[in-house]
């Protein structure tokens, strides 16, 4: 079937060969990465990328780096997303001269998906001293910009700090900019940020209802993360704070962020949050926490918190 059947049966045989006994697969291993050399319909070529990154066949690395290049932009993105997914090492050079002839004054998925394909390749660092760079470069794309902050942040790159810190704080920045530089500053465990965000969260209190909500939303629970991220002792009388707030989605995060520091001081707030709260999402939350506190959580995937993300950049 993956020889020669349909597009149709060789994209299910594909799927069924993940599921393949490996002991039994070699000879099929081996035909698909023929098959992807010269595959010419751009469908297939997508599938048998997938299907390579999903078994981790690395002795097909220069034909996926290859494909960096297709001039199909699927083609290239499913060969990156693919590399990415089976950490080649091979692929990061490549990867970065690729970046060096994208525009980073226009919102791209692309981009951002190269940008962050480079922070989890092996080595991937090496690209930190050029995106920091056209991280200060006020006239490209926030969007960019802010998958850029968001790289320093899985890279670990200590020298963004002072450019992390001047958009973080500018009111003037867009506000998912601004959050996802916090995001990585807690990251770095900035010492410099530390009475910045205590001193936004206390602006974000005197401004309460003249900012737009989703901006303020955004903000306060991107500076408690950043918070609780650095470990920072006083970050708890916060915490407690905005597990009252009117917005049930700084409560949910406040709370969340309660289950993580695993601090017991958090139980009374959170039993009255479980029984009382009148969201049943923060009331599911506050369950959740209060059983990492007490050291019976295992979370479904269903359950696990995601990296929190604005939805949309607020007007």
């Amino acid at each position: 079937m993956i020889r020669y059947g349909t597009s149709q049966e060789r994209k299910q045989a594909l799927g069924e060969l993940v599921r393949f006994p490996k002991e039994n697969a070699a000879e099929l291993y081996v035909l698909v990465g023929e098959q992807l050399k010269t595959e010419k319909d751009m469908g297939m070529k997508i599938v048998l990328l997938k299907t390579v990154g999903d078994l981790n066949l690395k002795e097909n690395h220069e034909t996926i780096i290859s494909l960096f290049e297709d001039p199909n932009e699927d083609v290239n993105k499913q060969a990156v997303t693919s590399a990415k997914k089976m950490k080649l090492a091979e692929a990061t050079n490549p990867l970065l001269e690729k970046v060096k002839k994208e525009d980073f004054t226009k919102n791209s998925n692309s981009l951002s998906l190269y940008i962050s394909s480079l922070a989890e390749l092996p080595e991937g660092k090496i690209a930190a001293p050029y995106l920091e760079t056209k991280f200060r470069e006020k006239f490209n794309n926030a969007d960019i910009r802010g998958q850029i902050a968001l790289y320093f942040g899985t890279v670990l790159y200590q020298d963004a700090e002072s450019a992390l810190l001047e958009v973080a704080f500018d009111d003037i920045q867009p506000t998912t900019l601004r959050c996802y530089s916090m995001n990585t500053l807690g990251k770095l465990k900035s010492e410099a940020a530390k009475p910045k965000l205590y001193e936004l969260l206390d602006s974000l209190k005197k401004t309460s209802g003249k900012l737009d909500a989703k901006k303020a939303q955004s903000l306060k629970i991107y500076a408690i993360g950043a918070l609780v991220t650095m470990g920072d002792k006083e970050v708890f009388q916060e915490l407690n704070e905005f597990a009252r707030d009117d917005d049930s989605m700084v409560r949910l995060r406040a709370i969340e962020f309660m289950g993580n520091l695993r601090d017991p001081k958090a139980l009374e707030l959170l039993e009255y949050k479980r029984d009382r709260d009148p969201s049943p999402k923060v009331q599911k939350a506050a369950k959740k926490a209060i059983d990492m506190i007490n050291g019976k959580d295992n979370p479904s995937d269903d359950d696990k918190t995601t990296e929190d993300k604005p939805e949309e950049e607020p007007k």
